[in-house]
């Protein structure tokens, strides 16, 4: 699974930003992936089941487009950190 793979399903989002972090951890034997997803302005709600729903339609849509699960988490406009060269776009916390 490359980064961008995962930016081109983004894009066709428009309530989410164009930040975006990848994690990968070990739970048991199976590797698992969470995306960290900046929201727009426009999208931040005091409706927790808006965001709720949005979350779950990006899940459905990396799912249908990549064929991967993948536990979304969307988080503030300016949460994830950056770089002023290439940012991290993956972080491995598996210990193998």
């Amino acid at each position: 699974m490359f980064p961008s793979q995962i930016e081109s399903v983004l894009l066709q989002i428009p309530e989410v930003g164009d930040h975006f972090q990848i994690v990968v951890d070990r739970a048991g034997p199976m590797d698992v992936m969470a995306v960290k997803i900046e929201v727009t302005e426009s999208t931040l709600s005091d409706r927790v089941g808006a965001l709720m729903q949005l979350e779950e339609r990006v899940a459905k849509q990396l799912r249908d487009v990549l064929m991967v699960n993948a536990k979304v988490e969307l988080v503030e406009r300016g949460t994830l950190p950056r770089s002023s060269g290439k940012s991290q776009k993956v972080i491995d916390l598996r210990q193998i």
